[in-house]
């Protein structure tokens, strides 16, 4: 992937003198561990765990009236405890009629800036070999575009309120592609949430991409990964931060000086394959390059080698869902060893105003 050196618009640049404080965050649509708990008491549990940044996957059902409306009564708890929430669109296609993508995108923003929300991200799921909607083929290209035009008609009602929608390093786009799509569009609302954990899907390195985008990383979705050897490539599987193979203290420290304050854990189960010993694979990839392809086989060996030292479970034993407790454990996990890393490296992480119930966190 090209290095970016020049400054990018809408960028921002790293800060000299003291750090300013930074936020750790929790994306989630239930808090994970307690998936039982309404949104009201997913935010409490959120705060009592020294949260400062909550970020809400998407309102759906709430738009959708499946579940009861309480999003009112969680930006108030929010503001009371001096949390931000953020909040996820949706898909911002390419699949799907394109008026009714766009007015569910519009939707979600109309309420989200109801609650005061101001920093949104959305995501993409297009289809490399290319696809058919609504009657016609769209190659990979024509699929960026629609994506682009989507985007587009959400720029108005975002402007007018100061607000930002961030478009997701989700595992379909190459991060070249992200950083086209985000030039495109008006780069006083328009900018990237950084998931470093979809890079490898595309046969990136998290680390470089991470140090090229850093500048436009207004969101990020931070989790761990392995990748495993497989017949026709590797087999990415997701991690608590700090178990897996991705050098944290590498890309903490190089988002940090690139001007990113936010740092956000997501969870997921998404199984996804990176098939690089398939030639045909590459014809979709035209990103790629053999260096990014090595670092790719040197976390396959560092996956390979905790396999042996008893580190990490074998392939064999991914296939079922964490219990309750273990996706508890995975989160508090992941949340300590970021506040260990930023501490380490001077940063100064910003605690909730109030906690809400006795429980002790992770403040």
């Amino acid at each position: 992937m090209t290095q970016i050196t020049e400054t990018l618009p809408g960028s921002r640049s790293s800060l000299d003198g003291e750090i300013p404080a930074v936020r750790l965050g929790i994306q989630f649509t239930r808090y994970p561990g307690m998936e039982q708990l309404p949104l009201p008491d997913s935010l409490r549990q959120a705060v009592d765990d020294g949260f400062t940044l909550v970020v809400l996957n998407n309102i759906a059902a709430e738009l959708a009236g499946g579940v009861a409306d309480t999003l009112d009564e969680v930006a108030a708890e929010a503001r009371r405890a001096g949390v931000e929430l953020q909040l996820g669109l949706g898909c911002a296609g390419p699949a799907g009629d394109p008026a009714t993508v766009r007015a569910d995108l519009r939707r979600a923003l109309v309420r989200g800036l109801e609650l005061g929300i101001t920093e949104f991200f959305v995501y993409t799921r297009s289809e490399r070999e290319g696809l058919v909607e609504q009657g016609r083929y769209l190659d990979h290209a024509a699929q960026l575009r629609l994506i682009r035009a989507n985007l587009e008609s959400l720029a108005a009602d975002a402007l007018e309120h100061g607000a930002r929608i961030n478009v997701k390093t989700h595992e379909d786009l190459a991060s070249a592609e992200v950083l086209a799509l985000v030039q495109g569009l008006d780069p006083a609302v328009f900018g990237i949430g950084l998931d470093v954990a979809n890079l490898v899907v595309r046969g990136e390195d998290p680390h470089a991409v991470a140090n090229t985008l850093g500048p436009m990383v207004r969101m990020t979705h931070l989790e761990d990964l392995v990748l495993f050897p497989v017949p026709h490539g590797y087999r990415r599987r997701l991690r608590a931060v700090g178990e897996g193979v991705l050098d944290w203290d590498v890309l903490l420290g190089g988002l940090l000086a690139a001007g990113v304050r936010d740092f956000t854990l997501e969870q997921h189960r998404g199984m996804f394959d990176t098939p690089v010993f398939d030639r045909s694979w590459f014809r979709h990839e035209p990103h790629l390059d053999a260096p990014e392809l090595g670092q790719l086989a040197r976390l396959g060996v560092l996956t390979h080698d905790g396999v042996a030292r008893g580190d990490i479970p074998p392939l064999t034993g991914w296939d079922d869902d964490p219990a309750p407790a273990e996706r508890r454990r995975q989160l508090l996990h992941s949340a300590a060893t970021l506040r260990r890393i930023l501490n380490s490296i001077g940063a100064r992480i910003a605690a909730p105003a109030t906690i809400l119930s006795g429980e002790e966190g992770l403040s």
